[in-house]
């Protein structure tokens, strides 16, 4: 690994000045993060809420007479001009302020559309953690930002991010990415006395799943449904997991195995073998053609046992048999056929670690996350359930999905009449037709708001990258 000491050695720098938009779990992982590190300042914090996060910034450590609210640019000045914190309503008042670096964490697409544009062209790094926006139009902030000398990137911290850089190490290696995945957020935990599955605080009726537990000698897929089985019709996709994936996608060069993902139970150890082809007993319909696949994964263990704990990991090609035969009998997974290896990343630590992205950005000049993303793959969405003409797609929950709408990962098209319709676009919107069940939403299908930086963004994206109008669709 490279010596990120000897990469960002600068002892006369003072620390990188960032406003943070966005208090929720990751703006307060980072600020608390931020209060011993030497390199990393958070003197302004943007929330719709100011008093949420004033209370955040209390429970992080902050005394109460060193953090202000202001409600004008100027006194926004005035404040870190004193030494002191400054809490804002809006993130619009962080952009001419004192700050190198603005973090986007709100995870509202249009709010982040608007501010982080606004920043980029202020002059500041962004280092954006909203992937719901980035998934619309990131590539066209990347290309902004470039415009304006600064720098764009995805944090790590989040998948995405950690993932990207796990592949472009496993290439500098010189080795062949298969696959590239992610684990979804919560684990399915097998309690073997109880004869039960645990999850995302459910539990469920497994009597018999001893008998499936095991893939050695087995027919894989056979097995992967057998074990979905207890859980019935509970989701284990949901839409931040297909988000972030087609952000890698879009940053790598990998193509999704297919456009609604396997999402599979499988246990860490069965990962190569898992995620191979098809034609060797796996699961991926399309990793034979030379260009790796991304796919998600559904942590299962035992209760004794290690999470993934939503990491990340690549499945790369035992080119040298002989010498992966050394490394499996060191314990790193290899598949039971030789051909196929797991290198991964089991954690990601949210804001603790976006700290490394605020440093490449602020003194490095680099992104974590690539330098020029391009609109290769959309997330868009297909109709679970009728819809009536006026209805609004309320976006809601902790994972920001919009009821009756099944995210998809596709071809991306130019935002016009016929073509799929960006998942994050029809957020919040209003229909202007009925829509029935197995329909994809396309363009026409709800009303544009007036005013808005998000589809302003993404019709300049379309114009700067010449996205093909509606060439290839999601069926």
């Amino acid at each position: 690994m490279v010596d990120f000491n000897e990469v960002y050695r600068d002892v006369d720098a003072a620390p990188v000045r960032v406003g943070l938009v966005g208090a929720g779990e990751f703006g307060a992982s980072l600020i608390t993060q931020s209060l011993d590190h030497p390199r990393l300042s958070v003197p302004a914090v943007a929330d719709l809420d100011p008093d949420r996060a004033v209370n955040v910034l209390l429970r992080c450590g902050v005394a109460a007479a060193d953090i202000e609210i202001c409600r004008d640019a100027a006194k926004v000045r005035d404040v870190l001009a004193a030494g002191r914190g400054a809490v804002v309503p809006d993130g619009h008042l962080l952009v001419d302020a004192d700050l190198e670096v603005l973090v986007e964490a709100t995870g509202a697409p249009e709010a982040a559309a608007s501010v982080s544009e606004a920043a980029i062209k202020a002059g500041k790094h962004l280092i954006l953690a909203s992937k719901e926006m980035a998934s619309v139009c990131g590539p066209m902030l990347g290309r902004l930002a470039a415009d304006n000398g600064v720098v764009y990137s995805l944090p790590d911290g989040d998948q995405p991010s950690l993932l990207i850089g796990l592949i472009s190490r496993a290439e500098l290696l010189g080795l062949d990415v298969v696959m590239a995945g992610k684990a979804s957020e919560y684990d399915v935990v097998w309690h073997r006395a109880k004869g039960e599955l645990r999850y995302h605080g459910k539990t469920f009726e497994a009597p018999d799943f001893a008998d499936c537990w095991n893939l050695e000698g087995a027919d894989i897929p056979e097995v992967l449904a057998d074990r979905a089985g207890p859980l019935g019709p509970t989701a284990l996709k949901s839409v931040p997991d297909l988000c972030e994936m087609m952000l890698v996608c879009n940053a790598t060069g990998l193509k999704p195995d297919f456009e609604a993902f396997h999402a599979p139970l499988a246990r860490t150890v069965e990962l190569p073998d898992v995620f191979r082809p098809e034609t060797e007993g796996g699961v991926l319909m399309n990793a034979e053609d030379g260009q790796g696949v991304v796919d998600i994964v559904n942590c299962l263990r035992r209760s004794d046992e290690l999470s993934l704990a939503g990491g990340v990991f690549v499945i790369v090609r035992c080119s040298d048999r002989e010498t992966w035969k050394v490394i499996r009998d060191k314990g790193i997974p290899v598949s039971s056929c030789g051909n196929y290896g797991l290198l991964h990343n089991p954690v990601h630590l949210l804001g603790i670690e976006a700290a490394a992205s605020i440093i490449a950005a602020a003194r490095g000049g680099m992104p974590t996350s690539g330098r020029a993303p391009q609109p290769t793959f959309d997330l868009v969405g297909r109709a679970t359930r009728a819809f009536s003409a006026g209805e609004v797609l309320d976006m809601s929950g902790h994972h920001h999905s919009i009821d009756g709408i099944e995210p998809l990962v596709g071809p991306a098209q130019a935002a016009v009449p016929g073509a799929a319709l960006p998942f994050y676009l029809a957020a919040n919107a209003r229909l202007a037709v009925d829509v029935r069940p197995g329909e994809i939403l396309t363009v026409e299908m709800v009303e544009e708001p007036a005013n808005s930086a998000l589809w302003r963004l993404r019709r300049e994206q379309d114009a700067a990258f010449e996205t093909p109008d509606a060439a290839a669709s999601v069926t």
